[in-house]
């Protein structure tokens, strides 16, 4: 059974390194002139032993002088070639390396963007990041130096065999006895290598995803004192890191020596069996110094091959780890795509009828919910944390797949529409607001790529915005922060509403959008959703019942199911949760306390049914 898995692996390496030098395919330029050059700087270079025996035989030891010059000036021409090839070697390989990890780092970038929502929640953010940068590098230098240094290596190995066996059959066979050791040191370090690296590229990818969760909450940090305590998890990582790479050193430390000596040995035994021939006058010194030569030139490649076996281990970890993101299944999309009608003065019609869902398979979350929301209406869901609000809505625009019912707008089945063309036409505004780290023109244009300053502003105006943006020493071209650190809360919303009113979207989810702010930014929002919310359809997922007053539709849920349905006025009436939830709301409970104290007074079951 173990063979067999060893098999199995084995086969599963041997396809991922396929995959890495497929890559190639689109360069077929750069890596014909590259391996072009590395050829011919290889051939230049045995110019240089051949010569040095020339001068040996034919003018040192017979005393032509005259012949001298000539010959060295052959080896720095052969010398000059060689290291102009080389020149120009690099200046291909490099920009070769370059479109390659471009090509590289944009399939992976764009593969992760085309990936559902519910992949990331399992994902590190610092481990996806250490994919994209350091996981290609790796990657792409086994494929630029594997196929340079490795096809040039053997070139070269096979050439000067072919050389030496010409010169000195005898001898040539002595040099070559320690490559058999060479080769099962090779097949060992091979077979034994993988594991090793997985587990120091798992090491610096989980130090590196808490070195980014550290970064993003430095505040948090500070503001609890928990400098030391984070200090101490940060080593726990990076020692994981050191442990890692130790173990990988320290088996090259063992590897790389080893392989040296018995290369080196074949030299001894070429100096020796070579020296006894020139003492008994088969072999004159002239040759056996280039037939020395010309060993050092069939072990540099070796010990390079050795090197670049390190170098593909490293890069075999990495690439299984980009080509898992690569190989995981995108956001599904529909075969024949239906088109939606003319969007309609009021925004569009959103059905959802029987819809079920859960972020596990056998555990529900959501239990046939029916929602009708008509162009143009305002549908308030309310409930305690965890009810299931936000699925409700994050369904809509495919950031997760139900799993049971129909979802329709305009009667046209989402799953008909292409992910594109569904989320145009929907605008999502967060409770915590999302600004990237680029300047607030940037951060608006994403609603919009195409609008004039003057548009800006006016999205500014109606989100209430446009005053303070004004106030900032470069305006629009104000640098925000990461995460918009600069700004306040208030501020960070309002332009994330400027940017949704930019997108001009029919179907609009709001997430309570003035949970977190002061009575006087609160009535700026108000002013600006109010804008905001007209000719369009809306799902609002309130936190304060106040703001949700007017809605055409209030549904309060609760493990996954509507328990109660209606207008403001009707659910008072009814006297249900719904009503109670108002009561807590003017007093000191919180909808979490309500809906607790709810379940344990009897007068209030109604409300459940």
């Amino acid at each position: 059974m173990k063979a067999r898995g060893e098999d199995q692996s084995e086969k599963a390496s041997i396809r991922t390194m396929a995959r890495i030098f497929a890559y190639v395919r689109n360069y077929p330029g750069y890596a014909v002139a590259t391996l072009a050059c590395a050829v011919l700087s290889t051939l230049a270079g045995f110019v240089y032993p051949k010569l040095t025996g020339w001068i040996i035989n034919d003018v040192i030891a017979v005393g032509i002088s005259d012949q001298l010059p000539w010959l060295v000036g052959g080896i720095i021409a052969a010398f000059f070639v060689r290291d102009f090839l080389n020149a120009v070697r690099i200046i291909l390989n490099n920009t070769f390396e370059q479109h390659v990890i471009f090509d590289l780092r944009s399939e992976l970038y764009a593969a992760m963007q085309r990936l559902p929502a519910g992949w990331f929640d399992n994902r590190s953010t610092g481990d996806l990041l250490t994919r994209v940068s350091e996981d290609v590098t790796n990657m792409e230098r086994v494929l630029i130096d594997g196929i340079e240094q490795g096809i040039v290596a053997v070139l070269q190995i096979v050439g000067v065999t072919a050389f030496l066996l010409w010169i000195n059959p005898a001898l040539a066979l002595w040099s070559m006895l320690p490559v058999p050791f060479l080769i099962t040191g090779a097949a060992w370090y091979t077979l034994t290598a993988h594991q090793r690296y997985r587990i120091q590229r798992r090491a610096v990818s989980a130090m590196n995803s808490l070195l980014l969760d550290n970064l993003q909450g430095i505040r948090q940090i500070k503001s609890f004192g928990a400098e030391d305590r984070e200090l101490a998890h940060f080593q726990q990582k990076a020692d994981a890191v050191r442990h890692g790479n130790l173990v990988v050193m320290k088996t090259w430390a063992i590897y790389n020596p080893a392989m040296t000596f018995f290369g080196a040995t074949g030299t001894a035994l070429v100096l020796y069996f070579g020296g006894r021939d020139v003492l008994d006058g088969r072999m004159n010194i002239g040759g056996l110094v280039t037939f020395l030569l010309f060993v050092g030139m069939l072990y540099e490649p070796i010990g390079r091959l050795h090197s670049l076996n390190q170098l593909v281990q490293s890069g075999r970890a990495a690439a299984e780890r980009v080509f898992r993101i690569l190989d995981t299944p995108r956001e599904p999309q529909p075969a024949h795509p239906a088109s939606l009608p003319p969007r309609g003065p009021n925004g569009r019609r959103v059905d959802f009828r029987g819809v079920e869902f859960g972020y596990e398979p056998n555990r529900p979350v959501l239990h046939r919910i029916d929602l009708v929301a008509r162009a143009g209406s305002m549908i308030a869901l309310v409930g305690p944390t965890g009810a299931g609000k936000s699925s409700i809505v994050n369904l809509l625009p495919r950031f997760y797949e139900r799993t049971g019912g129909l979802i329709e707008i305009d009667g046209i089945d989402i799953r008909d529409l292409t992910t594109d063309t569904l989320r145009r036409e929907i605008a999502v505004v967060t409770q915590e607001p999302f600004l990237f780290n680029a300047t607030i023109r940037e951060n608006l244009l994403l609603g919009d790529s195409t609008a004039s300053d003057a548009r800006l502003f006016e999205a500014l105006g109606h989100a209430r915005a446009r005053d303070f943006v004004i106030r900032l020493p470069k305006g629009l071209d104000t640098i925000v922060g990461e995460r918009g650190v600069k700004l306040s809360v208030g501020e960070k919303q309002r332009l994330s509403i400027a940017r949704a009113l930019l997108k001009d979207a029919p179907i609009l989810i709001l997430d309570e959008a003035t949970a977190s702010v002061d009575t006087a930014t609160e009535q700026l929002i108000r002013e600006a959703l109010d804008h905001l919310l007209q000719r369009r359809t809306s799902f609002v997922i309130a936190h304060r019942l106040s703001t949700i007053r007017a809605a055409d539709e209030i549904c309060v849920i609760e493990d996954g199911r509507i328990i109660e349905r209606g207008r403001h006025a009707d659910l008072l009436r009814a006297g249900g949760l719904y009503a109670d939830l108002c009561r807590a709301q003017f007093g000191e409970e919180t909808i979490e306390e309500t809906f607790k104290r709810v379940r344990r007074e009897p007068h209030s079951e109604s409300a459940f049914q």
